[in-house]
């Protein structure tokens, strides 16, 4: 194990941005629409907060996220607020 050990490389970090590039930044503001989403890893929970989305923005956008989400992170908790 003494000579495994020598070989042994450090351990990567690896930041969410690189592996999942295709999410957006958020909060994301986009036609008199907000949509805040917090991920918290400690307690597997994803946080969603909109606000002004319109009928087809909640189709569009937001259960478009949400899927995204869900299928990156199955076995989270999702809390939604729509203000």
């Amino acid at each position: 194990m003494r000579i495994m050990q020598g070989h042994m490389a450090p351990a990567l970090v690896l930041d969410e941005r690189l592996l999942f590039p295709n999410l957006e930044e958020v909060p994301t503001t986009n036609a008199g629409y907000k949509i805040h989403m917090d991920v918290r890893h400690d307690e597997k929970v994803v946080d969603f907060v909109t606000e002004s989305l319109s009928p087809n923005d909640k189709m569009e956008v937001y259960l478009r996220q949400k899927k995204m989400m869900r299928d990156l992170y199955p076995m989270y908790i999702i809390t939604e607020r729509h203000m």
